[in-house]
């Protein structure tokens, strides 16, 4: 009871922020798409008058509009349109490269409220903290914003300070996103299939995380720790000191743009190896270490002299384990050499139902694709981020769904190369990658890997042989005491519970058929014994026919029993 009115309350404070997704939804052209018009009726507000689209709005295409829509309805949509860009399973290329487009327009904030907010995280003032803080910020975006500050040692760092008050702004947004998902569910069959429930969950557990800085500077330490000592690569690193649920310090590095390969001239750093660079870092990440940076755009990357890479922002971040990796390298190497059984067995692998329903049927998709995107062309002209996301179609055709970080490693592969593309039009991408994914394979033959699982395989086989004398004794006993529940599961029929509820129906029928027929026999049995009127040659009409009728049921039913199999 309590739970209801408080969900009551929260609906009714929420009012005015359903009112106007509606309205922005409305203005873009989305009526359709969620029901408005049944859920203006639900939360009462059918009287209200909505704002007519904006001429020629409509005339744009719907991907377009949608990203139009999520930037006016501010931080959390836009940052839920970054989020699930990356989901390539959820969503078309159209889609894709318009959610890539979102941008985080929303206006800085006072930099006076961002020393307040540093005082109170940090408990000191900045003016303690730092000999120099600008108070105008050098970017802001829809959760933070970032101001330059140079320590007390003399070290140049940028201090990233969260927009005041946003956690509630957004805790209130992600209960009515997941309130228009549960309703999407319910009443939009064509969206209910994509579990937009669970989408939103998955959402808003990514958001939450990045609104803990915290998360964010661990993320950057450990991703520096993986890196340490290579030249080609530099972390900034995280001043823990200053750093705190809301605000993070680190230092500061600046440079050149990445995708101006004329800049890069001017500073003698050579477009082709740099594509190389970025190239080979991305499968150390993935192969090597198995986390990576999942949202490497040219906005989130700089080159510093020397043709170091430097990368910004790691709250989006990938992790493979030890098992997928070898999986996504068994793939990589699958479709560089071809082999489609190979490719057709790391994507199950891969999966979350580890099999598929028509083995041959996807072997067959499989060769397919790869007549259609691998055959007849040279590693160099094949695209890898434009294979994996085609590869994407094969999945749901085959109804496979894979976890979240597999899309995102096709995101960061798919940017890195964009990226090294723009640097170098003949790079070879895939070329790059093998000899990381083949080493990978080749290291689960090597003596060491193979002693390390054989004593794994020991040891489990040694505390399954301690175990089981125990456990059989307790499964004796509960069997001797007929304490016991076996679960019985029932594979649902492709056309789900249908042919099951007639044969149901079928046994009810003909059980109260026979019931029914029995009764009538009995019935008109005792009516002919009991001599009432009308009569026919001495025998009672009535009982005469209700003997007929019984008689023709009893026929009917031993011929549906016959027809069917006997019994």
């Amino acid at each position: 009871m309590i739970h209801q009115l408080r969900s009551a309350v929260e609906f009714a404070t929420h009012l005015p922020r359903y009112n106007e997704i509606i309205r922005v939804l409305f203005k873009y052209g989305f009526a359709d798409v969620l029901k408005l018009v049944a859920l203006q009726r639900v939360i009462g507000i059918e009287d209200a008058v909505l704002q007519t689209h904006e001429t020629g709005l409509l005339s744009k295409p719907p991907a377009e509009r949608l990203r139009l829509a999520l930037e006016e309805l501010g931080p959390t949509f836009i940052k839920f349109g970054q989020i699930i860009s990356a989901r390539r399973d959820l969503v078309t290329d159209e889609y894709y490269i318009e959610l890539c487009k979102l941008q985080d327009s929303v206006p800085t904030f006072p930099g006076t409220e961002a020393k307040k907010i540093f005082a109170a995280e940090i408990g000191i003032g900045v003016d303690e903290a730092f000999d120099e803080f600008d108070i105008e910020p050098l970017a802001g975006a829809s959760i933070a914003q970032v101001h330059r500050a140079v320590t007390k040692q003399g070290a140049i760092v940028a201090v990233k300070v969260q927009r005041p008050d946003i956690q509630p702004v957004i805790e209130r947004d992600l209960s009515i996103i997941l309130d228009l998902a549960k309703f999407v569910d319910k009443h939009v069959p064509d969206i209910a299939v994509l579990n937009p429930v669970a989408i939103i969950k998955e959402f808003s557990n990514t958001i939450r995380k990045e609104l803990d800085f915290t998360n964010e500077a661990s993320n950057a330490e450990r991703f520096g720790q993986q890196f340490e000592g290579n030249e080609k690569i530099q972390v900034p690193a995280v001043l823990r000191e200053f750093s705190q649920e809301k605000i993070l310090t680190m230092q500061f590095i600046s440079g050149y743009p990445v995708n101006n390969p004329e800049i890069l001239h001017e500073h003698e750093i050579d477009p082709v190896e740099l594509s190389e660079s970025i190239s080979v870092l991305i499968y150390q990440q993935i192969f090597e270490h198995g986390f990576f940076h999942g949202d490497p755009h040219p906005g989130n990357m700089t080159v510093l002299e020397g043709g170091v890479v430097g990368l910004y922002d790691y709250g989006m971040m990938g992790a493979f384990s030890p098992g997928f990796r070898s999986s996504v390298a068994h793939l990589i190497a699958g479709l560089a050499e071809k082999d489609h059984r190979q490719v057709m067995r790391s994507i199950l692998d891969m999966s979350e139902e580890g099999l598929v329903d028509d083995p041959d049927r996807m072997l067959r998709d499989v060769e397919e694709f790869s007549d259609h995107h691998l055959n007849n062309k040279p590693l160099a002209e094949i695209n890898l981020g434009y294979v994996l996301n085609s590869l994407l179609d094969l999945l749901r055709r085959n109804r496979l769904r894979m976890k979240g970080s597999f899309y995102l490693g096709i995101k960061a592969l798919s940017q890195v190369e964009s990226i090294g593309r723009d640097l170098n039009p003949e790079l070879n991408f895939i070329e790059y990658g093998k000899p990381y994914a083949t080493k990978l394979i080749e290291n689960k033959y090597q003596p060491g890997h193979l002693f390390e699982l054989f004593k794994k395989i020991t040891s489990e086989s040694i505390d399954f042989l301690d175990d089981f004398p125990h456990d059989f004794r307790t499964l004796w006993n509960r069997i001797r005491k007929g304490n016991i529940n076996i679960p019985l599961q029932h594979k649902i029929d492709p056309e789900g519970f249908e042919p099951l509820r007639k044969t149901l129906d079928s046994i009810a029928n003909r059980l109260a058929n026979a019931i029914l027929a029995s009764s009538v026999m009995i019935c008109s049995s005792i009516l002919v014994l009991s001599g009432l009127p009308p009569k026919i040659g001495g025998v009672p009409l009535i009982g005469v026919l209700g003997l007929g009728w019984g008689g023709y049921m009893c026929l009917r039913l031993v011929l549906s029993i016959w027809k069917h199999g006997g019994l």
